[in-house]
Parts: structure tokens; C-alpha cells; sequence
């Protein structure tokens, strides 16, 4: 009778095993992490901001060098005077001479003109240099991004990965409680059979049985759905994780008195400080003129010679040139800019100081956070110490009452009593459990250090 009760307790871990259970070697915390770095979604799109951003201070860089612009044309057409038709600018063309030697013949002739420009701005009053300046901010400020990201992906991981932990402690506690009301079970049996108990016990644990059996089912479909929710991040873990990494909260973790300057989440604002600093700065400049060197080149051809005789032929045009060159300095100044820099100034200015206020409020909260981690860490660790000694002196009371309850010495309400003060002090330890992962993981990326989490898992 005893093996026949025993046996669906004994099918039912048997078949849980088989679910989740696989030959290949459990991942670590440390592999996890690093497998969702190469491929989450969120850590792809900081790289590629960071790329660009990277590309744009090459861009800005690039704005210092001489800005060379060159044209040939070849044209066929009218004139009036001895140089012909050329096209200086897209959409003007231009026609000098005279046909005072044309006799009343077609006057058209082939031209041919070409030119290269130069201008270099060689002296913007610091313009160009802070320009780089503020571009260097935001490649700092991505590269901070990034890492930030990996560092809330971390965050992430971790939650996700004590998840799956704390949903199969939950199912090992409810197949150990439904294993302790399939034994309870079987001695009512027994002893209902032997006339020592009321067989109204049979069917008071059969009940209790039932809700076991219900409790199962429901932290089986929870640690199911655990590991799809880790399907975010990564592939669902090679293999079952070991409940001893659950349970390893005994270690001492490590204190952090203050959030370190750093952090990626105080540099990322940092750096937008100084990326608008800088920008302040050069809408200052922007009322300042700039200093330029000019050059220019020009060949120019025509189907008329300098006597203004001309020749209509196509290939004309190439005879007859005229080279020409310019150099020299402009000076370039948006007198409008002395009165709209001031304006921009006080707007950046304004930016600035909302920024740097983001930044402090930053910093505040996450140093209360870890200071209120650090004594809510400590009030755990003393928790979970008397919920350990609960537990076994519990485990004791339910093994002792149970032999008396096997013995007739007591009736089952007294055992049913012990046996749920079992089931609630150990579904407590892991709740609590649960509970300090959480405030370490919480720690560990305020600190930006998860050594101590990936040391658990090895």
C-alpha cells in the first residue's frame, strides 16, 4: 500500500526532471552575460550611435581642410565680342564680344572654359577647434552610453537568471511538500485500515494532497515561464541550474560605501555637461568673423581671336586661350551673429544648469539607494540566519510528529498543523532569498561591479 501511494509522488519528479533537465553543463552568470552582449538588440544600437558619432568628429574635422571646387564645360553657341559664351554658376550663362567683323555671317563658335576655386578658412577665432571639442563630448558620451547599457543589461540578466533559480526552488519546495502529504496520506491509509484513526482522515489529507498536487502545477508553469522570459537576453540555459547557487547567499557580499564618479550612468551626463559647455562656447565665437585665403585658377577658350575674327567650327573652341589666375584674403562677418550669439549663449546656458541639476539628482539618489541597500542587505543577511534555524527546528517538530502520529499517539489536525508550519517557514526562506538576489543585483549595478554575483555562479 505504502509503494502504491508513493508511486504518482515519485512519477511526478521523475517527469519534472525530464522537462527541464538536459546533459549539457549549466551556464554561469559570467557566460550569460557575456552571450547577451553579442547578441540583445539594445547593445547593437549603442555601437552603432557610438560609430556615428565617431564619424561625425571625423566630419567635423574634415570642415578645417581648403574647400576646393572645380568646372570644365565645352559649349557651342552664340556671341557678342571677341570671348564668346561660357556658364559661370548653374543657371547663368554669360556672353561677351562684339560681330563687328562677322560680315552677316551665323555668329555661334565653340567655347571651352574651365576653373578650380579655393577657400580656406585659416582663422576662425577658435571656432573650428571647439567644434571638435564638443564633437569628442558626444564620442565620450556614447562610448559612457554603451556602457551603460551593458551595464543595465547586466542588471537585466541577473534578474532574469535568479528568477529562474527562485521559480525552481519554488517547484522543489512544492514537489518536497506534495512528497511529505503523499506520506501523511499513506499512514492515515494505514491506519484507518487498522482501525486506530477515523477514516475521515483519508479524506482531509486526500484534500490537502490535491492542493500539493495544485501548488506543483503552478510553480511548474512559473519556472516554464521563467525561461522563456530569459529568451529576451539569450537561449534559455544549456542545463537545470544548480538550487545550491540559490541558496549561496551565505557568502558575505561586498560593501560599497559611496557610488563611484565614474559610473556610466553619472558619465553619460557628465559629458553632456561638457558637450554643451563646448557648445556655449562656440555660439559665443559665432559672433567673431573669419579670416580666409582665396585662390583661383581659370582656362578659358574660344572659336574668336583677339582681332574678334572668329571660326564656327566645333573644335574651335579649344584654340585662342586665356589663363587666368586670383589669390588673396576675404574676411567674413555675419554682423547679425553679435546679437543672436548672445541669445544662444544664455539658451545653452540655461541647458547647462538643467543638465548639471540632472546630474546631482543622479548622483543623490543612487548614493541613498546604496546606502539603504547596504542596511537593508545587512537586515537580510540576519534574517535569513533565523529563517534557516526556523526551518530546521521545523523540520525536526514535522519528523518527530509524524513518527507520533504513526504511532496513534496524536491525532492528524496536530500534524497537518506542523506540517503546514513546515511548508510556510520554508516557502518564507525562499521568498527571502529571492528577495536578497534582488537587493545584490540592485547593489552590484549601483556600484557598477557584478564580480561578486559572477564569483556565486562558477
Amino acid at each position: 500500500m505504502k509503494n502504491y501511494l508513493l508511486l504518482p509522488c515519485y512519477l511526478i519528479l521523475a517527469g519534472s526532471s525530464a522537462i527541464y533537465a538536459q546533459d549539457s553543463p549549466y551556464i554561469t552568470l559570467q557566460q550569460a552575460f557575456e552571450q547577451s552582449e553579442q547578441r540583445y538588440p539594445g547593445i547593437t544600437q549603442r555601437e552603432a550611435v557610438l560609430s556615428d558619432f565617431q564619424l561625425r568628429k571625423v566630419e567635423t574635422k574634415a570642415r578645417a581642410l581648403p574647400q576646393l571646387q572645380m568646372q570644365m564645360q565645352n559649349t557651342y553657341g552664340s556671341f557678342e565680342g571677341n570671348n564668346g559664351a561660357f556658364i559661370p554658376v548653374p543657371g547663368v550663362f554669360n556672353v561677351t564680344g562684339n560681330t563687328a567683323d562677322a560680315n552677316g555671317q551665323v555668329n555661334a563658335v565653340s567655347n571651352t572654359f574651365a576653373s578650380a576655386v579655393m577657400d580656406w578658412k585659416v582663422f576662425e577665432f577658435g571656432r573650428q577647434r571647439k567644434a571638435v571639442e564638443a564633437a569628442e563630448y558626444q564620442v565620450r558620451g556614447a562610448a559612457e552610453g554603451l556602457e551603460g547599457s551593458k551595464l543595465a543589461l547586466k542588471a537585466k540578466v541577473a534578474g532574469l537568471y535568479f528568477n529562474i533559480l527562485y521559480a525552481e526552488a519554488a517547484l522543489d519546495w512544492s514537489e518536497k511538500n506534495l512528497l511529505r502529504m503523499g506520506q501523511i496520506l499513506e499512514s492515515s491509509k494505514s491506519l484507518a485500515e487498522a482501525g486506530l484513526k477515523p477514516g475521515a482522515d483519508t479524506s482531509l489529507v486526500a484534500s490537502s494532497y490535491a492542493q500539493a498536487r495544485a501548488y506543483r502545477s503552478e510553480w511548474l508553469g512559473r519556472y516554464r515561464a521563467s525561461l522563456e522570459s530569459f529568451r529576451e537576453v539569450m537561449d534559455v540555459p544549456a542545463g537545470k541550474l544548480p538550487l545550491e547557487i540559490f541558496y549561496r547567499y551565505k557568502m558575505q557580499a561586498k560593501t560599497y560605501d559611496s557610488v563611484r564618479l565614474s559610473h556610466p550612468y553619472l558619465q553619460v551626463l557628465e559629458n553632456e555637461v561638457g558637450y554643451q559647455t563646448a557648445q556655449q562656447s562656440l555660439a559665443g565665437k559665432n559672433a567673431l568673423p573669419s579670416l580666409s585665403i582665396l585662390g583661383g585658377l581659370s582656362a578659358r577658350g574660344s572659336g574668336i581671336n583677339g582681332r574678334g575674327g572668329f571660326d564656327g567650327s566645333i573644335g574651335a573652341g579649344y584654340g585662342n586661350y586665356a589663363n587666368n589666375y586670383l589669390v588673396g584674403i576675404g574676411l567674413t562677418w555675419n554682423l547679425t551673429n553679435i546679437y543672436s550669439s548672445g541669445i544662444s549663449r544664455k539658451r545653452i546656458g540655461e541647458s547647462i544648469r538643467s543638465t548639471q541639476a540632472r546630474y546631482n539628482l543622479q548622483r543623490l539618489q543612487m548614493q541613498t539607494t546604496l546606502r539603504a541597500q547596504y542596511e537593508s542587505i545587512a537586515a537580510q543577511y540576519q534574517k535569513l540566519a533565523q529563517q534557516e534555524t526556523a526551518v530546521a527546528k521545523a523540520e525536526s517538530a514535522y519528523a518527530l510528529y509524524l513518527s507520533r502520529y504513526e504511532g496513534g499517539l496524536i491525532n492528524l489536525t496536530e500534524l497537518l498543523q506542523i506540517q503546514l508550519l513546515l511548508q510556510g517557514a520554508e516557502k518564507e526562506r525562499i521568498e527571502s532569498t529571492q528577495k536578497m538576489w534582488a537587493l545584490l543585483t540592485s547593489q552590484a549595478e549601483l556600484a557598477g561591479d557584478f564580480n561578486f554575483l559572477t564569483t556565486l555562479t562558477r
